[in-house]
């Protein structure tokens, strides 16, 4: 299945100093081509591609051993759809910067953007949690994803034009998810409309990362985030108060759910990735509604990996279990 994911940012000017007068530029953006990987426990095929937007927005970062020496915002209007867009926008960087675009735009908007503050003077763009900045995950449909679809690559300016070719830094865990277990009696039954996520090896906490960061000096810059924290992820699957995914039907409902995720390298053999689903439960008639953390029984899966598969960011990774 093909996947397109769009994306959208408010913007963060920087004042320009006193005496610079900044230079126009036109950067030509294209995204790195993106394949599935494949495990034996994954059912899905084919590839993920992605689009522009009609309006688009990028952060062109300029830096040098010292740190961040400029923050310029380019902006491209086009066809939505279109394989390839072309930003403008003033560069008021330094000869001899190294120069970086980030996907999607720095933003100033709180609770919506991906990235912590970042100024002129900084060694580092810090990445927020991507659960945090999600939101409730769409479930079918991977629409929801292009609020988490963080990218960076390096622009090589000449003359007054640039390019760029954007690499993503999230993969893409898609769930299908089958509800089969029958605990209805006495108008006691659960919705399952939660689940987390977390790896690892041997009950060491490994991969899925919370946090991390992308340091910018000549000295560290890496062209990736680096992780700098381990941990849960917890994604809301569906609407919290009617979920589709409930015991409380004679059928076996099956829904498919996207999550993103933050790697840090290779699932190796032998990390474990666990699911640990939750909801609400109702203990009996006219009883309320609890919220459940972890159902038990079933709603906790494990998937092992037995076969190592080199991790190139930006994939789709399936996984097919029944609760």
């Amino acid at each position: 299945m093909a996947i397109i994911l769009f994306a959208s940012s408010a913007c963060n000017k920087e004042q320009l100093p006193a005496g610079r007068t900044g230079r126009p530029l036109t950067i030509d953006a294209t995204v790195a081509a993106q394949t599935k990987t494949a495990y034996e426990f994954d059912t899905d095929g084919g590839t993920m591609a992605v689009s522009w937007n009609a309006d688009e927005t990028i952060s062109v970062i300029s830096f040098n051993d010292s740190g961040i020496t400029a923050i310029d915002d380019f902006t491209s209007s086009g066809e939505q759809g279109r394989d390839k867009a072309e930003f403008s926008g003033t560069w008021t960087g330094n000869p001899g910067d190294r120069v970086i675009c980030l996907y999607p735009a720095l933003s100033t908007t709180p609770g919506s953007r991906l990235f912590g503050t970042v100024s002129v003077g900084d060694t580092s763009i810090p990445l927020s949690n991507l659960p945090n900045s999600l939101g409730t995950l769409v479930k079918e449909t991977p629409s929801s994803l292009a609020n988490a679809d963080v990218m960076v690559g390096d622009v090589v300016i000449s003359e007054g034009t640039a390019s760029v070719t954007l690499v993503r830094q999230i993969c893409v865990f898609r769930l299908t998810v089958t509800c089969a277990t029958t605990a209805w009696y006495d108008d006691y039954y659960e919705r399952v409309s939660t689940v987390k996520i977390s790896v690892d090896n041997g009950g060491t906490p490994a991969v899925v990362a919370t946090g991390g960061a992308l340091a910018v000096t000549e000295d560290t810059y890496t062209g990736s985030f680096v992780p700098t924290a381990y941990g849960t992820v917890k994604y809301t699957l569906n609407d919290f108060y009617s979920s589709d995914l409930t015991t409380r039907n004679e059928q076996t409902p099956t829904q498919v759910f996207y999550a993103p995720i933050f790697f840090d390298g290779d699932l190796e053999v032998g990390y474990t990735v666990n699911f640990l689903y939750g909801g609400r439960s109702k203990e009996g008639w006219g009883a309320s509604w609890e919220n459940v953390e972890t159902f038990g029984g079933g709603c906790q899966q494990h998937a092992s990996v037995t076969e190592k598969r080199t991790l190139e960011k930006g994939k789709i990774y399936g996984f097919t279990m029944t609760i």
